[in-house]
């Protein structure tokens, strides 16, 4: 959803980026900023939205020369019609006595700070330390600091990568299914998924969809028990809070170290189990005094039941066989990121045309077979999602018409690229095809030295070769079986149906 005008600075706030740990940082107030730098030449740091929204405002108040960014990819383009540079390429204006350098990251603005001093550079400020000495946001500083002050409530807040679904979604259902009286708060990102709260009791805050909302939100998270979340994080502000990391994949194919690191308020964060986490720790960053919990994802809990018909809700006709396709994110909706430099027509790689998509539909009409293109939930619609007579897409909010992973259960076999979701498909024993013809400009390196080895299925770079898997379903064939089991047992955790349960009991949910 389109973000409120004024939420990149108070992501600052609700970050609680006005508490760095860096001295020069906390020392930078805005009332020294005010008294110390009017007249001088400022550079900002870090290409992101909060940086573009603070040029927006102050433009016109101060000389703004350009961005400093640690992003090669970034290097020599413009952001907000504004120069970006390495740092150290423009290192002789930077130890000027009338420049300035405000630093506009969330999260990483003592790493920031810390690289700057390095380079001999101290005349640095964090904006989230600047925007806590400005109205609005030092009224809801205050407020936030109050009630930190106060026992915390109880409370189980929560998070999914698509509202009420993934981990942190099933331990939800599982909670209010055995009668739960603790109150929830769910943090969403699309208003309209209010309704998918189980209890009138319970709340949703949607922190983008508008001043008040998020101070609800920061509100809650201050006074809250439990913050359980699986993708974005939710800030741990007190010691007395449990912070509990269920993520939003098992095992993955992507080495997301340097995008991504784990934040180092976590008390708990599941993993499968050691083999998964050997590669994982490193990926993810994980901070060494989180305590690891190793056991079943509980989103896969559904799995190990035959009772559910979502399909029923997407088709009345009963196909001969259901495939689903499930793409990795290429291009986020919400974040600036793009992992890949070709562009997806029809959402998925290998289809570029539309006569490739209706050879294929036609392929799968003369075998009564059903394809469901599902797209990751943070996925831009930058897409042709035409349906046609034996396909379907289901994007973030189709799927929410349906629930993803009762579904998979009704799923005869699945095409995947880099998706992690595949790890979890494993459980049900049934043929996985890998499509790889867009590798080489797939831009996330892989987690392991030789990706194809964690892919035990056919490998497609051809239409036909998509064909020739299909036609191998339909015909209920599976040459890849054992292969696959083989590599299941050791990055899935035993197949047991109790994650919900094993994670409620570990930190006294029920």
């Amino acid at each position: 959803m389109q973000e409120f005008e004024d939420y990149p600075f108070w992501d600052l706030i609700a970050e609680m980026a006005y508490k760095p740990g860096n001295e020069t940082l906390r020392k930078g107030t805005y009332d020294k900023f005010k008294s110390l730098e009017t007249g001088k030449t400022i550079y900002m740091f870090g290409c992101n939205d909060a940086c573009g929204l603070f040029i927006e405002r102050f433009a016109s108040t101060y000389s703004i020369a350009g961005i400093l960014d640690n992003s090669e990819a970034r290097w020599g383009s413009k952001f907000c019609g504004l120069p970006v540079w390495k740092p150290s390429e423009v290192l002789p204006e930077l130890q000027r006595e009338d420049a300035v350098i405000i630093i506009a990251l969330r999260l990483q603005a003592d790493t920031a700070a810390n690289q700057l001093q390095q380079m001999g550079l101290r005349n640095c400020y964090g904006l989230g330390v600047l925007l806590s000495g400005m109205s609005p946001y030092r009224e809801m500083v205050e407020q936030m600091e109050r009630i930190r002050r106060q026992p915390v409530e109880d409370i189980v807040m929560l998070e999914s990568t698509n509202d009420f679904d993934g981990n942190a979604g099933a331990l939800y259902e599982y909670l209010k299914r055995g009668g739960s009286g603790h109150k929830f708060v769910w943090v969403i990102k699309n208003p309209a998924n209010r309704k998918f709260l189980l209890d009138g009791k319970d709340v949703a805050v949607c922190p983008r969809a508008g001043r008040a909302e998020m101070e609800k939100y920061i509100t809650y998270r201050a006074a809250a028990k439990w913050q359980i979340w699986d993708n974005y994080p939710i800030r741990k502000v007190r010691k007395e809070q449990t912070n509990v990391f269920l993520q939003h994949f098992g095992m993955g194919y992507k080495l997301i170290a340097g995008r991504y690191k784990s934040p180092e308020y976590i008390d708990y964060v599941l993993v499968v189990n050691e083999s998964v986490y050997a590669y994982e720790k490193e990926a993810l960053q994980y901070p060494a005094t989180a305590k690891v919990l190793f056991g079943e994802l509980p989103r896969n809990d559904v799995l190990f039941s035959d009772q559910w018909d979502e399909l029923s809700k997407i088709t009345k006709h009963k196909y001969h066989k259901v495939i689903m396709w499930a793409p990795t994110l290429r291009e986020s909706a919400m974040f600036h990121r793009i992992d890949s430099d070709l562009e997806y027509p029809y959402g998925i790689s290998l289809l570029y045309s539309e006569g490739d998509v209706r050879k294929l539909n036609d392929f799968l009409a003369e075998r009564d077979m059903l394809l469901l293109i599902k797209i990751h939930p943070r996925q831009k619609c930058n897409y042709t999602d035409n349906q046609y007579s034996n396909m379907r897409y289901l994007d973030s909010e189709a799927v929410k018409k349906v629930h993803a992973y009762k579904l998979l259960t009704q799923v005869d076999a699945m095409i995947t690229d880099y998706s992690s979701m595949v790890f979890d498909y494993m459980l049900l024993d049934r043929p996985i095809a890998w499509v790889l013809e867009d590798m080489e400009h797939y831009k996330v390196p892989f987690l392991m030295e030789n990706p194809l080895d964690f892919m035990p299925g056919n490998h497609i770079y051809t239409m036909a070769e998509l064909l020739d898997f299909l036609g191998q379903v339909s015909r209920g064939e599976d040459p890849c079986r054992s292969q696959r089991n083989t590599l299941s047992q050791q990055y899935n955790a035993p197949k047991e149906g109790n994650g919900c349960r094993n994670i409620a009991r570990t930190l006294g949910l029920e």
